[in-house]
Order: C-alpha cells, then sequence, then structure tokens
C-alpha cells in the first residue's frame, strides 16, 4: 500500500462532517490488518455503543455452521437462540461481511471472524466475555439500531437491539456483562469444568485436569505495575510450573486465547522458561535520518535496555555485543514492498540486561513432544512471539473457531516493539538535541498513530519477516454450546494432539 497517495486521495474527497474523515483515515490504515499500526482520534472514540446482546458461533454434527446468542442482558431467555437473520440478511454473512471489513487486527478472515463474536477470556483473575466487536463499537454506528431473527426451539421471533450509551448512573449496570466476572455454572473460583486451580499467579493460572495440566496465559502486559509487582508475577509463573513438574505432569495444554500481548521481555522469559537452550526471535529496525539519530541519542545516554541502545543488543553474526554504533546500523539493505529500504544489522535482545532482576527459573522436564499450544487466534504481539517461536521447535498448534474445514491463523500481528506518537514526543522532549525533528514528528494531541518499530524474523527461516507471515496452525477445533463457557471442554480435545501420550 502507498499510504502517502492513499491519503492525498482522501483529501480530496468531500465529507459533511470532520469525523467522516477521520474514520476514512482511521479505515485506511486498517486495511494493513496489522492490530500494531492505528490511527485513533480520542475526539471520536471516547464513547461505547454497545447493544447488550452478543453472538457467538457453533460447528453443528452435521458439519453446518449457525450463530447463535451468547449473552443477552436484557432478555436472557434469548441465550443459545439461533440468530438466523440480521438486518433481513443471513447472519452467517453479514458477521463475515463485517469481519472482512471493520476488524483490522489479524490479516487472517477467520482470526477477524473470531474478533468480532463473543468467547471467554481470562483476565484480572476472572473469566468475562470479550470480542463481541460487532455489538461493541467505539465507532458511531451507521443505524440506531439492529434487527436480528432468531430460532428458539422452533420459534422464530424478531427482536430489535438498539445502540446505547450509558449515562453516568447507569454505567456499571450497563457494562456488568463485559467488566463482571462471567457467571457460569462451569466456572468457580477453584475449577474450571472437571480441572481443578492449582494456583493462581495473576496474569496466568495453572490447573490439573485428568493427567495433564493447563496453563492458562492471559497477556504480558505489566506496564501499568511497578517493575516489582512484575517481578512477583514472573516468580509466581516459575511456581505454578514447578508445582506441574513437582506432581509428575508430563504434559501441558498452553492456553493462550484472547491474549493481546504486552512486553516483550516477560515473552521472551517465558519461552526461555520452557527452551532455555533455543534463541529468541531476531530483529532490526528501519533506517531513517529519525531513527539515526534516536539510535544515537539513546546509545550516548546508555539507557539500560532501550530499544535504541545498540547495547541492548546481541548481533546474530557473531553473537556478540556490538562493539559501536556503525556496527549495528551496518549497512543492510532489502526490498519491501518493492522499495529498497535499509534496516539496522539483526540482532537478539541482550537477555542479560533484558531479563535484569528476573527470577532464575529451574530447567523444567518438558519439550515440545509434553506440550500443545491453544488458540482462537486472538493472540497478538508478544503473545504472538511465544506461540511462534515455540511452534519452530515444533508444539503442536490448535486453533479454535473460525470456519468449518478452514485452518487459520493461531497469532496476530506478530512483531516487535511498538511505539505510539505521544512516545516519540517523550524522547524528543527527553533529549534536546533532537529538537529539529519536532515537525515532522508531533501530531495534536487528540490524534494517537502506533506503529512497529522493530521487526521480526524466524529462527527457521532467516529471511521469513513474522510480521508477514501466515502459518496455520496444525489442528482445528470448533466451538459448540458447551465449550463455547466451559474452556475445560477445549482442553481435553487439544490434548489429544500432544505428541508424547
Amino acid at each position: 500500500m502507498d499510504l502517502l497517495s492513499e491519503l492525498d486521495l482522501l483529501l480530496k474527497k468531500n465529507y459533511s462532517y470532520e469525523y467522516q474523515f477521520m474514520y476514512a483515515v482511521e479505515d485506511l490504515i486498517a486495511e494493513m490488518r496489522d492490530g500494531h499500526t492505528k490511527f485513533k482520534t480520542t475526539n471520536y472514540s471516547t464513547l461505547y455503543f454497545y447493544q447488550e446482546f452478543s453472538m457467538y458461533s457453533v460447528i453443528k454434527p452435521d458439519g453446518t455452521q449457525q450463530i447463535k446468542v451468547f449473552d443477552d442482558s436484557i432478555d436472557p431467555s434469548t441465550i443459545d437462540c439461533q440468530v438466523i437473520y440480521i438486518d433481513g440478511k443471513p447472519a452467517i454473512d453479514v458477521i463475515t461481511e463485517y469481519a472482512r471489513n471493520h476488524v483490522q487486527d489479524s490479516r487472517d478472515l477467520s482470526v477477524r471472524f473470531n474478533y468480532a463474536l463473543a468467547s471467554l477470556s481470562f483476565g484480572a483473575r476472572d473469566f468475562r466475555i470479550t470480542g463481541q466487536t460487532f455489538t461493541f463499537r467505539t465507532r458511531l454506528p451507521t443505524d440506531p439500531s439492529t434487527s436480528y431473527t432468531l430460532n428458539c426451539s422452533d420459534r422464530i421471533s424478531n427482536i430489535t437491539k438498539e445502540w446505547r450509551i450509558p449515562t453516568g448512573a447507569s454505567i456499571d449496570t450497563f457494562y456488568a456483562p463485559i467488566i463482571s466476572k462471567y457467571k457460569s455454572s462451569y466456572i468457580n473460583e477453584t475449577s474450571v469444568g472437571n480441572a481443578s486451580l492449582i494456583f493462581d499467579a495473576i496474569i496466568s493460572r495453572f490447573y490439573v485436569l485428568q493427567d495433564f495440566g493447563i496453563v492458562l496465559i492471559s497477556t504480558e502486559d505489566t506496564q501499568n505495575f511497578t517493575s516489582d509487582q512484575t517481578i512477583r508475577f514472573l516468580d509466581d509463573i516459575v511456581v505454578g510450573f514447578t508445582l506441574l513438574a513437582n506432581r509428575g505432569i508430563k504434559k501441558i495444554v498452553l492456553d493462550l486465547s484472547n491474549n493481546t500481548g504486552g512486553v516483550v521481555s516477560i515473552a521472551d522469559f517465558i519461552i526461555k522458561l520452557l527452551f532455555p537452550s533455543i534463541a529468541i526471535f531476531p530483529e532490526d529496525i528501519k533506517v531513517t535520518d529519525v531513527t539515526t539519530a534516536f539510535i544515537k541519542e539513546s546509545s550516548n545516554a546508555n539507557n539500560s535496555y532501550d530499544l535504541f541502545n545498540y547495547r541492548s543488543f546481541i548481533s546474530t553474526k557473531t553473537n556478540a555485543s556490538f562493539n559501536n554504533l556503525d556496527e549495528f546500523i551496518g549497512n543492510n539493505t532489502y526490498i519491501r514492498g518493492g522499495t529498497q529500504v535499509k534496516y539496522t544489522t539483526k540482532a537478539f535482545r541482550n537477555e542479560t540486561i533484558e531479563f535484569l532482576n528476573y527470577p532464575v527459573p529451574p530447567k523444567f522436564p518438558w519439550t515440545e513432544e509434553n506440550l500443545v499450544i491453544l488458540t482462537n487466534g486472538i493472540c497478538g504481539s508478544s503473545c504472538a512471539l511465544i506461540v511462534q517461536r515455540l511452534a519452530e521447535v515444533n508444539v503442536p498448534t490448535v486453533s479454535v473457531g473460525g470456519f468449518p474445514n478452514t485452518r487459520f491463523s493461531f497469532a496476530s500481528f506478530t512483531g516487535g516493539t511498538v511505539v505510539q506518537s505521544s512516545s516519540v514526543n517523550s524522547f524528543l522532549d527527553a533529549y534536546p538535541n533532537l529538537n529539529n525533528f519536532d515537525s515532522r514528528l508531533t501530531l495534536p494531541e487528540h490524534f494517537v498513530l502506533s506503529f512497529t518499530v522493530a521487526e521480526v524474523y524466524s529462527v527457521n527461516n532467516p529471511d521469513e519477516v513474522m510480521d508477514f507471515s501466515y502459518r496455520p496452525a496444525d489442528y482445528q477445533l470448533y466451538y459448540d454450546e458447551r465449550s463455547a463457557r466451559d474452556p475445560s471442554s477445549l482442553w481435553i480435545q487439544a490434548e489429544k494432539y500432544i505428541k508424547k501420550r
């Protein structure tokens, strides 16, 4: 995509209101289908529009796919009714069209289809309903309501769901289905289905079911916590794995469904915890006048683990630290989008710096033959780094959901460090020598542009840029009325794909 040319075309169009132009810019960036690269204007995305209603997809025993009601805060009697039509059109077609044109966080349509619908997510120590972007939006809907034709036990009915915005007095009630703990007969404080909780590690949980273990990893995002809290979380993860090992658990399902990523060093820590001898994905940075200036300033300041400090990296060529700035910048040219561009020398993040003060885990007994990865494709950024790297050492992968008999991605927008425009401005403020770049980088405060600075490469295929890779899972599972609400049903199915049984 020639982004500058496309932006020029948008400027030549006529818009009745400013928000229409801003939405057009958002849509253009969204066409890249990269969860890291986004444009938002906070002026037009501060409100939430919700129908207090969510849907999910099941595959019936005869192979047909249905859209069904997952939750309905207004009329719970509709739950598990089949949604036949949406605004008079087949429900499957409407959800698919929405996923194709209005969900950006994956290049795989099956993953975007999962984003459009509801599923259960573990986070903040509870399970909640997540996804459901078809009925929960931050953009002003084009119509005030949506009509749904339902089949409830062979009784056909039509309902209308209005788009609603909460008032101050109704916020807690309005958002209850999203922010509150999901109430299910299958899930409680100590178990999921027949799986028993053995340790709660805050950002992860450890269960035992039958003769195998489950490690549920909800996020790698610890940016809102102190460094001491982050280390505590990592200590707890080590404790959880240790408990599984001490119990003699030989098989583990790693469930990273609805994990949208976080801090790269957390991902690297989890990878090395399970496979201490393997290398993490190498990365590089596009060389421009701006990034070169950033690299020079950051390296001169010698901040500990800094994206632009060459001392934070180990050369893939020498497996040693870079001797100087020029060696790090190098003279490496590649073709990207038909254009010749320059990148820094490929490098690994320096684990001595990256893992400073992190716990040192023991050697665990599991190999790729004892593990299986389960996701619904919504496993982005740092989560994708984990599952993609483990897949390269032949850990089997399983994706759940999507379309019938259509294997799809087990990860989304694999990539290196992402920054926002506000972060760039903070960097400029920290280094007065870079003030001459202000006019090129500063955006109005209510505009937010995020983008990937470092791209990562496959270890097995050194020229493969992971940001652009398409890797379908080895196996596919489907939701049904039980497994959509009881993750242990999916864990039992995924366990069957572990190699060493």
